[in-house]
């Protein structure tokens, strides 16, 4: 199926009024014992169109091992906020410079089976060639088109381990890579709001 390529700049001013403002305070400790974290969902301004840009993590982090995820972490005691510890984690990650990145606004939070309070920012970056910059944690950077995301035809059922258990779950599988869990969350949120201003 073709999908019509999405300009990013004029989806991005469309999106401001109907994204968030945080009201997670990471300084307070967080309901049900969740730690606190960040990621930004990076929208990218190509040529071709909007793409989503996902990482793959490595498969030998202690947490969320193999899968896919928007690049981001765990606050850190010297981030003023959630959004300076996306931000920086974004920079260790996949090397993007925090003054090309334009904060667009909050998505809803998300939580984790592994007791991680995700407070996602979409954000506005220029066309890249966007390299793991840390082959520690990070195994492949890829992107996605937002138009092949946005028809419901690209949804599928993927089968996954988690927590040491092969499970059937809802995703999408784009170039190899399956989006589900958490980061499928995420991307469910930002497609609605989409929607509603296209």
């Amino acid at each position: 199926m073709h999908h019509e390529a999405i300009d990013a700049r004029r989806l991005a001013q469309r999106l401001l009024p109907v994204l968030d403002t945080p009201a997670l305070d990471p300084a307070s400790p967080q309901p049900g014992g969740y730690l606190a974290a960040a990621v930004l969902v990076p929208m990218i301004d190509a040529p071709q169109g909007a793409h989503l840009l996902f990482i793959h993590r490595a498969e030998d982090l202690p947490d969320h091992s193999g899968q896919v995820s928007y690049p981001g972490g765990i606050r850190e005691a010297q981030d003023a906020d959630l959004y300076a510890t996306a931000l920086r984690e974004c920079a260790e990650e996949v090397g993007v410079r925090p003054g090309s990145v334009r904060a667009l606004g909050a998505l809803a939070s998300v939580t984790t089976l592994e007791k991680y309070l995700i407070q996602p920012y979409l954000s506005l970056w220029p066309d890249a060639d966007y390299q793991p910059a840390s082959p520690r944690e990070v195994l492949r950077v890829f992107r996605t088109p937002l138009a092949w995301l946005l028809d419901p035809a690209s949804e599928t059922q993927a089968s996954v381990i988690a927590g040491g258990r092969r499970l059937v779950v809802p995703a999408w599988e784009y170039d190899g890579e399956v989006i589900w869990g958490a980061t499928r969350r995420i991307t469910l949120d930002l497609l609605a709001r989409i929607r509603r201003v296209l």
